[in-house]
C-alpha cells in the first residue's frame, strides 16, 4: 500500500529535544469540580517545550484523550509550531467538563482543552501576546486605561 502524496510543500523543521533535566511548573485544576494536573516543563531557552495534561481517572476516555493532547503539544511545540497557535485553536473549544474553576486568572472554563491553552498563555506567554489573543488576566485588564483596551467584538461591523 502507498502513502499519501504530501499535501503540503513546506517540510517540519527538525525535532528539538529537551534537555534531560528541565525547568518547568506543575498546576493542579479544577473545571466543574473534575480534579486535573498540567506538568509544562521550559527548553534549553527557557520557552516551553512539552506539556503533560493529567486525569484523574487513569483509563478513562477523557484521560486517554488529555495525554494525545499533551502529546501533539509537546511534539509540535518541538517542531518550531509556536504557543500562540494552539492557544489561538484550543481556547473557546466547547466541551464537557465546563464550567467554574478554581483559578482565579480563569474563573470559568468552556472545556479543559480551554482551560490549558489559557493556562499555558498566562505562564509562558508575555502580556503582549496574551494582549493580542484577548487573554489577560482580570488583574492585568484592571490596570489598564479605560481606552487601551477593548476586546474582539464578537460581531462584526456590517458593510454598506
Amino acid at each position: 500500500m502507498a502513502l499519501p502524496a504530501r499535501t503540503s510543500d513546506t517540510a517540519p523543521s527538525a525535532r528539538q529535544r529537551l534537555p534531560r533535566s528541565r525547568q518547568g511548573t506543575t498546576t493542579s485544576f479544577e473545571v466543574a469540580g473534575t480534579k486535573f494536573f498540567v506538568i509544562a516543563n521550559a527548553d534549553e531557552a527557557g520557552a516551553l517545550g512539552e506539556v503533560f495534561a493529567k486525569f484523574g481517572k487513569e483509563g478513562s476516555t477523557t484521560a486517554g484523550l488529555m495525554e494525545l493532547l499533551s502529546i501533539a503539544i509537546s511534539l509540535g511545540l518541538q517542531h518550531g509550531v509556536p504557543l500562540e497557535t494552539f492557544v489561538a485553536k484550543f481556547r473557546g473549544q466547547r466541551f464537557e467538563p465546563m464550567g467554574m474553576t478554581d483559578d482565579p486568572d480563569i474563573p470559568i472554563a468552556t472545556s479543559v482543552g480551554d482551560y490549558l491553552a489559557r493556562r499555558l498563555a498566562h505562564d509562558w506567554l508575555d502580556a503582549g501576546s496574551r494582549k493580542e489573543l484577548d487573554l489577560l488576566t482580570p488583574a492585568e485588564e484592571a490596570e489598564l486605561p479605560v481606552d487601551a483596551y477593548a476586546p474582539t467584538p464578537l460581531r462584526r461591523p456590517v458593510r454598506a
